[in-house]
């Protein structure tokens, strides 16, 4: 079962750029973390959104538990307002079935 999370950090007054550089700096890790499907970072240029998607809840909790997430976190001590938002999502699939939903991507071969 496919697990989708959504993550919003909101750093500190003109400190979004040094978020950014913390997730260009960790992104390839966490890219290479087994169950990793998507790990996509937006910004509006004040808050950061992450869009997640793991093969497993146990892929998952191998991310929460790994380093790359620890350093992300070591990294960002100073710069955020509070604690990240966090939330696990289950789609809710309405109209068309392509479009009602954040699409599966292809097995990397």
């Amino acid at each position: 079962m496919t697990i989708h999370v959504e993550a919003i950090l909101t750093p500190k007054p003109g400190r979004v750029q040094d978020l950014l550089a913390n997730f260009e700096r960790v992104c390839p890790l966490v890219h290479q973390e087994p169950g990793c499907e998507l790990y996509a970072v937006h910004t509006d240029g004040d808050i950061v959104i992450v869009v997640e998607r793991w093969t497993s809840r146990e892929s998952l909790d191998g991310h929460i538990d790994g380093e790359p997430l620890a350093l992300l976190n070591t990294l960002n001590e100073g710069v955020l307002v509070r604690p990240y938002d966090v939330w696990f999502l289950d789609a809710v699939e309405f109209g068309d079935p392509a479009k009602g939903r954040i699409p599966t991507l292809p097995s990397a071969s």
